[in-house]
């Protein structure tokens, strides 16, 4: 060989990584960082001092922390919370109970979509002809559903057998 290759110094850490320039900003940092919290805190106890003042002056509950986090209660999720609890207080059971006790082997339910706010319920059911659906009409009437009343009906030529759907609306109570 003619000649020696120079040796190839390969460095993957160097001697003096963290100059001190970078301790100093990182110190820096941590300092208007916490200043930083320190402000956020002061500005919202501020917050809410104004908040139940405002509350005393109109008369009104304000609003309060939900939890450790500091959030407030917003009012929509308060009125759907409700709404929710409201419809899980309906007994559902029995209301389904009293449209399976409906006799009637020509009638298939396709959908029921209950109303709980106004215990009304929409029944869309499939007959095999008008007479069958007059007669389920005439059976869903009784102590649970007081009022019935075909809203809808249709003849369904396309389908084999042409049968009727149609739509119920009731008026559920519960015994």
């Amino acid at each position: 060989m003619a000649g020696k290759l120079a040796r190839l110094e390969l460095d993957f850490a160097p001697a003096q990584r963290n100059a001190p320039l970078g301790w100093l900003l990182l110190a820096i940092g941590l300092v208007a960082a916490t200043l930083a919290g320190a402000q956020f805190r002061s500005a919202h106890a501020e917050r809410l001092a104004r908040v139940d003042d405002l509350s005393t002056i109109t008369g009104r509950s304000a609003p309060r922390s939900a939890g450790a986090a500091g959030e407030t209660v917003d009012p929509r999720a308060t009125k759907a919370a409700a709404m929710v609890a409201r419809d899980l207080q309906i007994p559902w059971a029995q209301m389904l109970a009293a449209l399976e006790s409906v006799d009637n082997k020509e009638v298939a339910l396709l959908a029921v979509e209950p109303s709980a706010s106004r215990h009304n319920i929409r029944i869309t059911a499939e007959a095999k002809g008008p007479d069958a659906m007059l007669a389920y009409v005439e059976a869903l009437r009784g102590p649970s559903f007081p009022e019935v009343s075909l809203s809808s009906h249709q003849m369904e030529n396309q389908v084999p057998g042409n049968p009727v759907r149609f739509i119920v609306q009731a008026r559920w109570r519960a015994q």
